[in-house]
């Protein structure tokens, strides 16, 4: 099953439908997501779910789909 966040990913991005990206990837440092990729994802995380950006980066350093998925359940 895939997690909300590769859901996401994968409406968001479309060049991402077929990259392979296990779970514990930084999206950022693999060069998965540029910074205005993560902006716009950080943004639909935040109206559909009530992301907090600042919560997140106090708990966790990296952008990773765990991560992710974990923080906003």
């Amino acid at each position: 099953m895939k997690s909300k966040t590769q859901e996401a990913l994968k409406k968001l991005f479309p060049r991402l439908k077929k990259k392979i990206i296990k779970p514990n990837d930084d999206l950022v440092k693999k060069a998965i997501l540029d910074s205005m990729d993560l902006v716009t994802l950080v943004t639909m995380l935040s109206k559909k779910y009530k992301f907090d950006i600042d919560k997140y980066q106090k708990k966790h350093k990296k952008f990773t789909l765990d991560n992710l998925d974990r923080f906003i359940n």
